[in-house]
């Protein structure tokens, strides 16, 4: 693979990765629950049937893509075992699709 930035996916779980990005988050300046004076987070909607739905929806999507990394500037003519074979090395790789063109070409991006 030529020189393309990476969004690796880590070995950890996902609630870990969770906590650390939390911890980290707290630790930046100006970041909400550092001590700083930002307005709490805005109540949830009243719970009426589609939205209630909408919302359930979104956390099964959220919880779906919870491992899913984007990788860009992919040659055209790399395939699905080489991307595999490079991610392997930060953790186990369930699956790799590459967006393609109607054409079979590929578009340089997959997940």
């Amino acid at each position: 693979l030529h020189h393309i930035r990476i969004h690796a996916r880590h070995a950890q779980n996902p609630q870990e990765a969770m906590r650390q990005m939390q911890e980290m988050m707290t630790k930046m300046p100006g970041a909400s629950g550092g001590g700083g004076n930002a307005p709490p987070p805005p109540a949830p909607p009243p719970a009426d049937s589609k939205m209630a739905k909408y919302q359930k929806l979104v956390r099964r999507k959220q919880k779906d893509n919870a491992n899913v990394v984007f990788v860009g500037g992919l040659r055209k003519t790399t395939e699905e075992d080489r991307v595999c074979a490079h991610f392997a090395k930060f953790g186990q790789v369930e699956h790799v699709d590459i967006k393609r063109l109607p054409d079979g070409t590929s578009r340089g991006f997959a997940f």
